[in-house]
């Protein structure tokens, strides 16, 4: 009997040596999407290593990449500029996470969350967001369900493939690079800069989905404020550029969430909502996307608040 234990529990470990040999992502650069909207996490992250500190550090939701025009505020400032920006589904957490990890004494940091923004995110999204950047796994947590169904059928399923392809020369199916969601939009500081017009409905501006909850944000805001203090690192509040007809849909509740802002949260705000409101027409495809056009405007407002704070040159 004990001898049929001791072989089952050999057998059991070494089936989870060849699951963890087989499930490793050896090769981040070939992950599917590493190609697409996500893999520009990767080039965001190097060129934040690279410059040299102070450094103004934007991030955000998706509002943060389509609307921030860092040549510009690195011009008007004399400071260089990286855009953190990439995606709603990251959830504050992951974005506050990922800045403990790269920000440095004396960097100025503005935070420009979407309204509402959610804690967590979506889960499947970070993962992906490991698997093509994979110190990105600091910055979120598994709970042990998670851990398991990864270890033993996502990551083995995903990462076993990519690495049998390499070995093998099977070709990997690759994102379209002439799309506006895809890594060739962003240009060196993290911005989406293809050239693009404004969707030809406007239909979404209709849809914008904005109901009162305690803010769930305000907490997590606090927290990094004392890190920040803690590091000699300074950082501001921006509201997100926001399309003139959802904002009028939703003015009284983003007014009720101003004031929620600013009687419980402990980081300087620069604007008010209201501020970052700009025009239907300089909008792309959500509430929240500017056009080019949109983002270069939103831009001055940004190097007018900085300045009006201090910052820059």
């Amino acid at each position: 009997m004990k001898k049929l234990i001791l072989n089952c529990l050999f057998f059991v470990l070494l089936v989870v040596l060849l699951v963890f040999v087989m499930n490793r992502n050896y090769f981040p650069t070939k992950a599917m999407g590493s190609d697409g909207y996500l893999g520009a996490m990767v080039d965001k992250h190097a060129y934040a290593e690279k410059l040299t500190s102070p450094r103004i550090i934007f991030c955000g939701g998706s509002n943060v990449a389509f609307g921030t025009d860092s040549k510009s505020i690195q011009n008007a400032t004399g400071l260089p500029v990286v855009n953190m920006g990439l995606n709603a589904s990251l959830g504050l957490d992951f974005m506050l996470n990922e800045l403990r990890d790269i920000a440095r004494p004396n960097d100025i940091i503005v935070i420009s969350p979407e309204y509402y923004l959610s804690v967590y995110g979506d889960y499947k999204f970070k993962k992906e967001a490991q698997r093509i950047y994979p110190p990105a796994g600091k910055y979120f947590k598994q709970t042990p369900a998670q851990f398991l169904h990864d270890f033993f059928i996502n990551d083995l399923q995903k990462n076993f493939f990519i690495t049998f392809s390499h070995f093998t020369g099977h070709q990997i199916r690759h994102f379209p690079t002439n799309v506006v969601y895809s890594r060739g939009s962003f240009n060196q500081n993290g911005d989406v800069v293809r050239n693009f017009a404004p969707h030809p409905s406007h239909d979404f501006l209709k849809k914008f989905v904005l109901d009162y909850q305690k803010n769930p944000d305000i907490p997590l805001l606090n927290d990094f404020k004392s890190f920040a203090d803690a590091h000699h690192i300074r950082v501001y509040f921006i509201y997100p550029s926001l399309d003139q007809l959802a904002y009028n849909a939703k003015s009284k509740l983003i007014a009720s969430i101003d004031a929620e802002f600013r009687k419980n949260m402990s980081i300087t705000m620069l604007n008010h909502p209201e501020d970052s409101v700009l025009p239907d027409s300089l909008f792309y495809d959500t509430e929240y996307h500017l056009i080019p056009q949109g983002s270069r405007l939103r831009g001055q407002q940004i190097i007018k608040l900085l300045k009006q704070n201090g910052v820059g040159k």
